[in-house]
């Protein structure tokens, strides 16, 4: 029993790392589905308060059921009623709930100019498509955007309840219409070419939300009619990608001279190994930076170099790929008792380093399933889970500096002592036969 506590703790805190890593980039989520709130009576999907990344997040959805709308603009929690003929009322607090939502955390944004002018909402769908797919934006892909400055007129709304049971209900009224004219704020919108029904129309790409500069309204955008001289479109930063290849020097045929300077990349490394995976990716990183610090010029002298790797598949084929290190000429060997993922060293003045990653880089539960993995204790879709976790894993090493994700140590007084070690477990091909998730 306690075990399966552990496990089904573990594996919300993956799902939540998941979530998390894909945050970073934007990566837009849902809760329920515009065209099902009606068949639930509106019954709300997600309690904001439970969503595991505040920061920086923004979002947009119906108030509750339906009484009213709801826009988080940059981690803080707008939601707006009108109960009352011609009247808003605009609060805050995460202590709400949606029937369905739409949401990202974005802590990075960057600026593009808009031309021409802005008399519907296909305008925008169109400009924002357009500056998208031009910049190198995936557009099959939803993602978030922001319009902020002046706008000549605009027209919004704010639903009302649909149901004599619900708060501020009035028959016959489902929603009630606000205009303005040379509002100053800021338009939030999702920008999505496969969920019509979902979190757009059914003949839209787009769902936009105002906030006024004063924050005293918010509602759902209808109609607006602009120049755009005084107006700046905003798209989330694409993620940084780190530089990963490594140059290195070899010789130039099978009995030549030392001099053939090639360039590594992990793609190269993935092909040797079979396939891309968190652990290659963690393997090709380190050795990066361990590589580097023994070779400050830049140049790998791979007819230099020996190696010790953890037993893993992934380290070892980096190992071995990326250094030219093999057992049968004494300059690699495999051992679980070395401290870090790696122990390098330059043959010809015999410095060495070790190379770690640091604490709380991996997120635990990858671990702690992959363990089960290699029991034979997964099923079909929790093995899909887990590569789901690895591959944002992944993308998290990819877009961050390595520098800040391991350590290289110098290591001292080091005895090179190769050991012959034939009996290890290749754990990437345990579930080579394992039948597809039927979910």
């Amino acid at each position: 029993m306690k075990l399966l506590k552990l496990y089904a703790v573990l594996l919300l805190v993956a799902l939540v790392s998941q979530v998390g890593l894909a945050q970073e980039s934007g990566k837009v989520f849902t809760a329920g589905a515009m065209n099902e709130m009606g068949r639930t009576n509106f019954k709300p999907q997600v309690w904001l308060d439970t969503l595991p990344d505040k920061s920086h997040l923004f979002g947009m959805g119906p108030y509750d059921r339906m009484k009213g709308e709801i826009m988080v603009f940059d981690g803080k929690p707008f939601y707006a009623s009108a109960f009352e003929e011609g009247r808003a009322l605009v609060s805050q607090s995460w202590d709400i709930r949606s029937p369905f939502f739409v949401y990202a955390n974005v802590s990075e944004w960057e600026a593009f100019e808009l031309s021409g002018d802005i008399n519907t909402l296909d305008d925008i769908q169109n400009k924002v498509a357009a500056i998208a797919k031009k910049n190198g934006y995936n557009t099959e892909e939803p993602f978030p955007f922001q319009i902020i400055g002046s706008f000549d007129t605009l027209t919004t709304h704010i639903v009302t309840p649909r149901s004599p049971d619900v708060e501020g209900y009035r028959a016959d009224v489902k929603q009630q219409v606000f205009s303005f004219n040379h509002g100053i704020g800021s338009l939030l919108g999702f920008y999505s070419e496969k969920h019509q029904g979902i979190f757009t129309s059914s003949r839209s790409y787009i769902h936009v939300h105002y906030l006024s500069d004063d924050q005293t309204f918010m509602g759902h955008l209808d109609k607006i009619n602009t120049a755009v001289n005084t107006l700046t479109l905003y798209l989330p930063a694409k993620p940084k990608s780190y530089k990963t290849g490594l140059r290195v020097n070899d010789t130039d045929f099978s009995k030549g001279r030392l001099g053939n300077i090639q360039k590594l990349e992990l793609k190269d490394l993935a092909k040797f190994h079979g396939h891309l995976c968190d652990g290659l990716v963690v393997g090709y990183l380190a050795l990066q930076q361990a590589l580097l610090k023994l070779y400050p010029d830049g140049i790998i002298d791979r007819t230099n170099t020996r190696i010790i790797s953890k037993p893993s598949p992934c380290l070892t084929d980096a190992a071995i790929y990326l250094t030219g290190a093999r057992y049968q000429y004494n300059s690699f060997y495999v051992s679980e008792d070395i401290n870090g993922l790696f122990t390098v060293q330059r043959m010809d003045n015999g410095k060495t380093v070790v190379v770690q990653m640091n604490k709380g880089v991996k997120p635990e539960a990858i671990d702690f399933l992959g363990a089960k993995a290699i029991k034979g204790e997964l099923s079909p879709c929790e093995l899909d889970e887990l590569k789901a976790m690895e591959d944002n894993f992944t993308e998290q090493l990819l877009q961050t500096d390595p520098k800040s994700n391991f350590t290289v140590s110098d290591l001292t007084d080091f005895q090179w002592e190769p050991i012959l070690k034939n009996d290890f477990s290749k754990t990437d091909i345990l579930n080579k036969d394992t039948q597809k998730c039927s979910r």
